[in-house]
Formats: C-alpha cells, structure tokens, sequence
C-alpha cells in the first residue's frame, strides 16, 4: 500500500469508487502541488498590506487592546427550534468550536482556551476546521493541543470535526489520536429512544472546494434530524436542496477587525454576506457561523471577541 492508499484508509476512505474517495484523492493532489509551488508563501502585497496594518495599530495604540481582546473568547448561547426535531431530541446541546488556528510557537493561547472552557457540558461537541496557523504546517501539535484545550469540556456523544482550508490532509492521524470522530464527506448517526440525529461533515468547501454534501448524508436513516458540519458557509444552497435542518461553521471569523456601524471589513467568502457571521436561514434550513474562537495573519480582534456557540435545539411546540 503505498503513501497515498495510506492516508485514504487512515481517513476511513477505502470504499474504492465512491465520490468522498474521489475528493480526497483530488485534495492529496491540490497540497502536493501547494507544496511543489510553495503556495504557503504570502504574495509581497499581501506582506505589506500585513505590516502596514500592524504598523498603523500600533501607532495608534490600539495593536495590545487588539491583542487582549482576541484571549478573551465569550460563550455565546442560542436556542434554535424546529417543527421537525424529534421529541427525544428536544433539548439537545451542542458546542461548536471552530477556527483555533493553533500556531506551535504560542503557547499561552491554548491554556486561555482550555480555561475558558473547562466545565462545559454538552451533549456533542463539534469543530469546524482550521486548527492550525499556517497554511502548510503539517499540524503535529494540534492532537495534543486539542486534547490539552477539551480535557475540560464533557459531552455524552463526543466530537466530531471537519477540516478546513488551513488544514493538511496530515491532520488526520492526530485528530483521531485525540478521539476526535472525523468527518471527510462522511457522517455518523447519533440515537436517542428510537430517535436518530445524523451528523454529516463535508471537507472544506472554501480552499480545496472537495465538500460533497450528498456524500455526507450518504447512510442517513429516513426521518432523522440533520446536521451538517461544513468549514464556511459556500455550500449553504446546496445544503438547503439537499434537506438540511441545520448547518454549522465557521471560517470567517466574524471579519475578526468589525468597524462601527460598518461591520466586517472582509469576509472571505464566496456566498451572501448574510450567511458569514451570526445566525441565519436559509429557505427552511437554520445555520449558524460562528465568530471562530481564533485569529491568523493579525493576531488581534475589534468588535469581534472569540467565542465558543452552544446550541440548544428546541422542538417546536406541536398543535393538535
């Protein structure tokens, strides 16, 4: 089995010929390429724009204040109600996490997020990719760190996770080393009295664009209650089509810099403005994309703290 059929098998991809397989053989040959053309590398603009940036907040004296605001993540908690949720769901938390953007020479960031969290009690917890800083770092420190940042986080049903656009297809041995259920265009099944709530994962849909929701819903029992874990919100209508009761996400972080009144400078996304931060819906299916607990490029944040999203799903009241 040579490297290539290692790293399928690794991602729980063997079944030969299908569509979740397809795109992962598409993504090892999207890094292969990044790698020959060390795409990681930032264009000179984009190094500049960076710096004078960094140059102007500080003169400013607002570069700390940006600083010290993106390690103080919040809890943000929302009550989402369906008609459709079965009643042995009613209630049920999740805690969405997304966005760490664990750089290996930060050491302090990891111990605030853990802080922040410890104690929390869900039901699943789920994580919507980009765990790493940079856009080729092989990522061997993020199993262990998010071990170490959700030892105090605890959930009857576990985590599951997607990856993002920083993310390698590297990651995968350690977010499973971690106990971390990962999710490349795949789904699982949670059960409750009867009652099932699937949780489908597409691979990212923003920067190697291998999301397949139909694969992600592949296995989905008839009458359950579905949710899908993408890393941005660019594949929202197709969900929608695909009958998504709610889509969970992550990646832009809010804009991280938010003006007065203005909002968001960018956003970086392909899709409506409306589906980039906060709640939303679209047609009959209900999203969320959260702020994203981390940062990259500038490591600071204005009217946009970090924040951790937990969900309680809601049946709606039913007439008779």
């Amino acid at each position: 089995m040579d490297a290539t059929e290692q790293t399928i098998a690794r991602a729980g991809l063997e079944r030969k010929g299908s569509r979740a397989e397809a795109l992962w053989r598409h993504r090892l040959e999207f890094e292969a390429r990044a790698r020959a053309r060390h795409q990681h590398a930032k264009s000179v603009g984009r190094d500049l724009a960076e710096a004078l940036l960094t140059f102007g907040l500080k003169v400013l004296g607002l570069y700390a204040r940006g600083r010290r605001n993106a390690h103080n993540p919040i809890l943000r908690e929302e009550r989402i109600t369906f008609e459709n949720l079965p009643p042995q769901f009613d209630g049920f938390k999740i805690l969405h996490l997304s966005d760490f953007h664990f750089s290996p020479e930060d050491h302090t960031f990891p111990d605030t997020v853990a802080s922040f969290l410890k104690g929390i009690h869900a039901d699943a917890c789920v994580l919507t990719g980009d765990y790493v800083f940079g856009r080729l770092d092989p990522g061997t420190h993020v199993g262990p760190t998010l071990q170490r940042v959700l030892a105090g986080v605890s959930t009857k049903h576990g985590v599951y996770a997607v990856l993002g656009n920083h993310d390698l297809s590297g990651l995968v041995d350690g977010l499973r080393d971690a106990g971390i259920r990962l999710l490349v265009n795949q789904g699982r099944s949670i059960e409750n009295g009867g009652a099932q709530l699937w949780i489908g994962g597409v691979d990212d849909p923003h920067r190697f664009q291998c999301a397949s929701i139909e694969a992600a819903l592949a296995g989905s029992p008839p009458g359950a209650f579905t949710l899908l874990l993408a890393h941005s919100p660019e594949v929202v209508h197709q969900a929608e089509q695909h009958g998504v009761d709610l889509y969970l996400c992550g990646h832009t972080h809010g804009g991280q810099i938010r003006l007065p009144l203005i909002g968001a400078i960018h956003l970086n996304t392909r899709c409506e403005r409306i589906y980039s931060a906060g709640r939303w819906a679209c047609g009959a299916m209900q999203g969320y994309t959260t702020w994203g607990i981390g940062t990259t490029d500038i490591p600071v944040r204005y009217n946009c703290p970090p924040e951790a999203v937990l969900i309680t799903l809601r049946r709606a009241q039913q007439t008779a």
